[in-house]
């Protein structure tokens, strides 16, 4: 469904000021990120392409992370990950129980709607899921925690970048140079600024056949602490089991009931973690 994701540097900041960064440790979290349900095994040469690199950069990085020990040999010669991978986000998984709390609101939208939920952040060019309700799903490939999909074409991800500032935007589609993933995707930096805007005067946004042909989704804002949307909110559907119109009209008020709970638990925890 969705295509494989960019090297993910080096970002502005690294181009702006070149000094002040190392873009060798980019390129070895970028060898890390690669990993996904789709891909459980690197080569030197899949890693070099990813990076746009050379065969014997990606060589001496992936031996650099097995000799840390968060790679491992496999007996087809490929690398895979370790246990010890996961150490990388133990602090932020112990540090984050909110996550927890937002995850079993998410699973109760869930039952009451009988439609996949989750909750996703943007990252860069893209959503990262947060939470998920794993018993139902309706994408192609099944995401997990952690999985991302293209921001511009996901209910999620265009109900974030609508939180951004006109020139903000702009500069983000100069920037990712969003391509088409479907029949209906946005990808014109005026279009998906007309969207935003509307995305702004309703209060959530909508996909229908931008991501996958025949889905369709909506995305409501999780605010924090300071009323600033931070997270959002995505139930999807199928499109034979109602049209987009259809959609919208059933699942809003649950969900938008459901997205001032989630923001209210996520303000007040904020607030008192601050």
């Amino acid at each position: 469904m969705t295509k494989p994701r960019p090297a993910a540097f080096p970002e502005d900041a690294m181009r702006d000021a070149p000094k002040d960064y190392s873009l060798t440790l980019a390129k070895g979290m970028a060898i890390l990120e690669m990993f996904c349900p789709e891909v459980q095994r690197v080569s030197f040469q899949s890693a070099a392409t990813h990076l746009g690199t050379s065969r014997a950069t990606a060589r001496r990085l992936i031996l650099t992370l097995q000799a840390m020990g968060y790679l491992e040999k496999t007996g087809t010669g490929d690398y895979a990950l370790t246990a010890k991978s996961l150490g990388i986000s133990r602090a932020f998984l112990s540090g984050n129980s909110i996550l927890s709390m937002l995850a079993e609101q998410v699973r109760q939208l869930a039952a009451e709607i009988d439609c996949p939920c989750s909750i996703v952040s943007l990252s860069g060019p893209e959503v990262m899921f947060l939470c998920r309700d794993p018993s139902r799903r309706v994408y192609a490939s099944q995401l997990a925690l952690g999985d991302r999909l293209p921001a511009h074409a996901s209910a999620g991800g265009k109900l974030l970048l609508a939180a951004k500032t006109d020139d903000d935007l702009r500069a983000w589609c100069a920037r990712h140079a969003p391509q088409p993933l479907a029949s209906r995707t946005i990808t014109e930096p005026e279009a998906m600024l007309e969207d935003a805007a509307r995305t702004r005067a309703r209060g959530y946004a909508t996909t229908d056949g931008e991501l996958e042909d025949g889905l369709v989704s909506l995305g409501l804002p999780v605010r924090d602490h300071q009323g600033a949307i931070r997270l959002a909110l995505v139930v999807s559907q199928f499109a034979n089991r109602m049209s987009g119109k259809a959609f919208v009209g059933k699942f809003l008020a649950p969900t938008r009931a459901a997205a001032e709970r989630i923001s209210a638990t996520y303000a007040d925890y904020l607030r008192h973690n601050a």
